[in-house]
């Protein structure tokens, strides 16, 4: 039986949006450090290791924010958390303005999540003012 938070939660473009960005984000930092395993990537001292551990952590985090921002009951909140979502958008960017600077295979795939990425924000400011 499915929980009824859980099938609102799928309904939402956001928390689709944030998946897709998420398993985007996985393939990325898999091909990039040839297939390492998070905990290789956090242990390597490879600085493009670094920045890919460091964008699928980010991606991570969008997932349990919008969770956190649905199941929220008050309004004031809510809004609060909603926005704080924008940080972790800005973070991936970042990571992937750092992956671009580095010489990487797989620069076109680092662009696709950016272009992605431009949608969440989209996305995300259409979710804030429905807040609202």
């Amino acid at each position: 039986m499915v929980n009824p938070d859980e099938q609102n939660l799928n309904q939402l473009v956001i928390y689709q949006k944030s998946l897709d960005i998420f398993k985007l984000a996985r393939h990325i930092a898999s091909y990039i450090s040839n297939d390492k395993s998070m905990l290789a990537m956090y242990l390597s001292m490879n600085k493009i290791d670094k920045y890919a551990d460091n964008l699928v952590m980010n991606a991570f985090g969008l997932v349990p924010k919008i969770v956190e921002t649905e199941c929220e009951e008050n309004p004031g909140l809510k809004l609060k958390y909603a926005v704080s979502i924008r940080y972790f958008i800005d973070r991936l960017y970042q990571n992937c303005l750092q992956l671009e600077s580095t010489k990487i295979q797989g620069k076109d795939f680092v662009k696709l999540l950016r272009k992605e990425l431009k949608k969440l924000r989209q996305i995300h400011k259409n979710y804030v003012k429905s807040l609202l």
